[in-house]
């Protein structure tokens, strides 16, 4: 019997055929989930194209959005409600066995819709996002937020996080720890692989959302100096964001600074197979939480990372075997990794064979949406 699962992206700042990378996430695992033998309904408030074509196979429903931001507290409690029963509408037109949901901020559409209809529900956890929201921007309603994100957890089945940090993250908000598993981010093999090095001028890369914790003004400071001892360096920078200004802005010479703009994923991809290095030069964070999707594009590339010792990069990058570790933050100290990769490119193309190997045999979305669906199976019926 084919299984019938709605993936619910409740969250208005991630289209499903959006350029972010949350966006990527959101289609990967559903093409990913529609190869292994499921149908898949995508719920979201923003279904409309953005830029990329929809999965093939997977019916999109639009579902409203809740814009906090706008709404006083008693019209927001109605939004989240109207939203659940939208939800639940929709899963029972579907024909749903279950709701996958990514967890987003001011909704609970999934787990109620899931105990209305005795069906299992299963949470995604990507990041602490109200966490999120309270030190980097700004978070209207945090009492109702935080309500929302302890019913939740409370009341799902699983919650899948994408690393230990975050496992860590639901437990102290309301997770039963028995109902945990890590799972972090994965990557399509299909991606076009680099051909290893030419006789060109070494390129370093960069692929993603310009935040600030994202360190790309470490990696324009590294690739100034670092051009003083690689001829021709080159710099490619693909994505935008809150510091697109400075990158546009940027004085980098003698090295050749390329902003590319935001890519469709086809493109991005493309574009990164041909780069002899991909950076991700995060800064230094309490609890580091991600499962960097930028780093798994660079490896299924075959393509060398250069990375912040910072969270699951350590063991991902095999401790330096299949890519380089720098401090975060320092550029002194990814400026040396940028002249010792340059001046071995064959070392530098060995590293990114290693990479790709490990991440299509432990890292696959194929693996991920196999664990997803078992968990699926396992689930309890919830009751109202």
């Amino acid at each position: 019997m084919t299984p019938r699962v709605m993936y619910l992206n409740a969250d208005p700042g991630v289209p499903v055929l959006g350029l972010k990378g949350a966006s990527i996430h959101v289609r990967e695992l559903t093409r990913a989930l529609t190869r292994a033998g499921a149908h898949v309904v995508v719920a979201a408030p923003r279904i409309e194209p953005e830029g990329a074509d929809p999965p093939a196979d997977v019916d999109l429903v639009a579902i409203p959005g809740v814009l906090p931001r706008k709404l006083t507290l008693a019209a927001l409690e109605a939004a989240v409600d109207d939203q659940a029963a939208a939800v639940q509408t929709a899963a029972r037109a579907g024909g749903v066995d279950a709701i996958y949901e990514r967890f987003s901020l001011f909704s609970a559409a999934g787990v109620r819709a899931a105990r209305a209809l005795g069906i299992p529900h299963v949470l995604e956890v990507n990041a602490p996002l109200r966490d999120e929201a309270t030190r980097f921007r700004t978070l209207p309603h945090p009492e109702q937020a935080q309500s929302l994100e302890r019913e939740i957890l409370a009341a799902t089945d699983h919650v899948m996080v994408v690393s230990p940090p975050l496992a860590a993250h639901v437990v102290a908000h309301g997770a039963d720890p028995a109902r945990v598993a890590v799972v972090p981010n994965g990557v399509d093999g299909d991606a076009p692989v680099s051909a290893g090095p030419g006789a060109g001028p070494l390129v370093v890369g960069f692929a993603g959302s310009l935040k600030p914790w994202h360190g790309v003004e470490v990696l324009l400071q590294a690739c100034a100096l670092a051009a003083q001892n690689v001829p021709g360096l080159v710099l490619e920078v693909i994505g935008h964001g809150p510091l697109t200004d400075a990158v546009t802005a940027a004085a980098v010479a003698p090295a050749e600074l390329r902003h590319l703009g935001a890519l469709d994923h086809a493109a991005t991809r493309a574009r990164i197979a041909t780069w002899d290095v991909g950076a991700a030069p995060y800064l230094a964070l309490d609890d580091f939480w991600f499962s960097p999707l930028k780093v798994l594009e660079y490896m299924a590339a075959a393509v060398c990372p250069v990375a912040s010792a910072l969270g699951e990069l350590p063991e991902l990058l095999g401790h330096g075997e299949r890519g380089v570790l720098v401090a975060p933050g320092d550029a002194v100290n990814l400026t040396q990794a940028i002249v010792a990769l340059a001046q071995d490119p064959a070392g530098t193309h060995a590293r990114g064979r290693l990479a790709r190997a490990h991440v299509l045999q432990h890292r696959s979305w194929a693996a991920i949406a196999h664990q997803v669906l078992t968990t699926i199976a396992a689930g309890r019926r919830l009751t109202a």
